[in-house]
């Protein structure tokens, strides 16, 4: 009992927790663990621009036409044979899949086209 009398004799010898242990006193409690870090949010993706060009068109159709412009880029960019949208002022403005990828620049009936810029 001549290390519990001395406590630096006791510290060189015994650990902290022993002595505690021998004298009695209540352990420290557990430190909390540390909160995990809240994920990072996932970024939205980001939509695509689309360039307008005037007076023009592309060749092929690629797939099924659109009364919006919007429902057309969407079947567009699922759609790997496309390259970009034809509006045809000769069919209710319907808006037309296109293979493409060139641009012509002289439609002879006014049509607009769309592609990813």
């Amino acid at each position: 009992m001549e290390l519990l009398r001395n406590p630096t004799i006791a510290t060189d010898i015994l650990s902290v927790s022993d002595l505690r242990f021998m004298t009695g006193a209540e352990p420290e409690p557990e430190p909390e663990p540390e909160p995990e870090p809240e994920p990072e949010p996932e970024p939205e993706p980001v939509a695509p621009n689309w360039c307008r060009h005037e007076n023009s068109f592309l060749y092929s159709y690629a797939g099924p036409s659109f009364n919006s412009l919007d429902e057309a880029q969407e079947a567009c960019l699922k759609n790997s044979r496309c390259n970009g949208i034809t509006q045809e002022p000769y069919n209710s403005n319907r808006y037309t899949q296109r293979v493409g990828p060139e641009i012509h620049d002289w439609s002879p009936t006014g049509e607009t086209s769309w592609t990813v810029c």
